[in-house]
C-alpha cells in the first residue's frame, strides 16, 4: 500500500521518551479542542496518534506521530504501513498495541478500533513494539508459537490447516495440510484451488466444512472466517468431503 493512503499531520520528535509521549506534551483540553477541529473538517476520518513503546530498541521511531486516515482502513492494512514507513525486514516482527493489549483481529477498521478504543481526548492511541511487551493476553487457549510466528511475519495472510473428511473416500487426500493464503480470499476461490490441486471432475461435488459444519456463504472471506471460527491453536480448521456428512 502507498504511503499516501494515510495523511500525516505533523512530524515526530525523534528523540521523544516515556516522558515526553505526546499526552504528557499536549493538555488533555488541548488535545480534546485539535481533535473536535479536525473531525468537524474530516468526519470520515480517524485521529490516531502512533508512537513507539518507550523500551524498544529494535524498531527505529517513526518520523510521524499523528496520523489521519479513512476509517475502513484495517488494522492489517495499517501495519503494512508502519512496517514500510519504519523500512524494516520482511521477517521482523512488528505488533499494534491498544489499550495495552496486541490486536488480536488484524481485520478490525479503525472505526471499529476508534469506537471500543478512542481515548477521552478524542485521538485512538496505537503503540508499536517488537515483541509483546504490554502483557499480551489472547482469546486463544495456548495459541501455537508457529502461528503466532506465521501472523506477524505475514499479518495479511491467514494461516489454514486442511484435511480431508476421516470417513471420506471419493475425493483424493491432499499433499499437503498447511496453507497461508491471502485474507481477502473467499471460500469459493479456495474451493476452487483445492479442486484444481485435485483435478477434480466437474461433475464431482466438493464441500468445505469449519467446526463441523458446511459453509452457508461461499462470499465469506478468509478474514471473516478466521475472526469467527479460528481455532484454540490459532489455526483456521478446514475440512473437505465429497458429501455434506456433517450437515
Amino acid at each position: 500500500m502507498e504511503l499516501n493512503f494515510v495523511t500525516t499531520l505533523i512530524k515526530h520528535d525523534v528523540n521523544h521518551n516515556v516522558k515526553q509521549c505526546f499526552k504528557s506534551k499536549k493538555p488533555f483540553i488541548s488535545r480534546k479542542e485539535e481533535v473536535m477541529a479536525i473531525k468537524s473538517k474530516f468526519p470520515t476520518k480517524i485521529p490516531l496518534i502512533v508512537e513507539r513503546y518507550h523500551k524498544e530498541r529494535n524498531l527505529p521511531t517513526l518520523d510521524k506521530t499523528k496520523f489521519l486516515v479513512p476509517e475502513d482502513i484495517t488494522m492489517s492494512q495499517f501495519l503494512v504501513i508502519i512496517r514500510n514507513r519504519i523500512k524494516i525486514k520482511p521477517n521482523q516482527a512488528l505488533y499494534l498495541i491498544i489499550n495495552n493489549r496486541s490486536m488480536l483481529s488484524m481485520s478490525l477498521t479503525m472505526a471499529q478500533a476508534y469506537e471500543h478504543y478512542g481515548d477521552e481526548d478524542g485521538f485512538l492511541y496505537i503503540t508499536y513494539a517488537s515483541q509483546e511487551v504490554f502483557g499480551y493476553q489472547d482469546d486463544m487457549t495456548g495459541p501455537s508459537q508457529e502461528v503466532q510466528a506465521i501472523r506477524h511475519r505475514f499479518p495479511n495472510k491467514i494461516p489454514l490447516y486442511v484435511e480431508r473428511y476421516a470417513r471420506e473416500k471419493e475425493v483424493p487426500a491432499l499433499g499437503r495440510t498447511k496453507f497461508l493464503v491471502p485474507q481477502e480470499l473467499t471460500m469459493s476461490q479456495f474451493l476452487y484451488i483445492i479442486r484444481t490441486k485435485m483435478k477434480l471432475r466437474e461433475s464431482q461435488a466438493l464441500y468445505l466444512l469449519v467446526n463441523d459444519k458446511v459453509l452457508v456463504s461461499h462470499s465469506m472471506t478468509m478474514a471473516q472466517a478466521y475472526e469467527q471460527f479460528r481455532g484454540d491453536d490459532g489455526f483456521l480448521h478446514i475440512t473437505y468431503a465429497a458429501q455434506q456428512v456433517f450437515g
